[in-house]
């Protein structure tokens, strides 16, 4: 990582080598469903949340107020933060 410190840097021309462009060419790979699950967990701790290996989907459940369960299946992490996000927002 570069960081620049002198505001002269920034008025310099950059020149960017044949590395840097493949490099900055290459997909990242998304990260493993374990992963993404952990990291839902820690921002939802009150879903159980689980990476489906046959439907490939995000699944989460929690208890409603009134004591029933609400659950979310979703194609993405993204998916998933904004129903929950709902459907807590509506539970409060």
């Amino acid at each position: 990582m570069l960081a620049i410190t002198e505001r002269a840097c920034l008025a310099s021309p950059v020149t960017v080598t044949e590395h840097e462009t493949a490099a900055a060419e290459t997909p990242v790979p998304a990260p493993d469903p374990a992963t993404v699950v952990r990291a839902l967990s820690c921002r939802f701790p009150r879903w159980t949340i689980w990476w489906g290996e046959s439907t490939a989907r995000y699944w989460g459940m929690s208890r409603r107020p009134d004591g029933g369960f609400v659950y979310v299946e979703a194609a993405s992490a993204q998916e998933f933060v904004h129903w929950a996000r709902d459907i807590d927002s509506r539970a409060s």
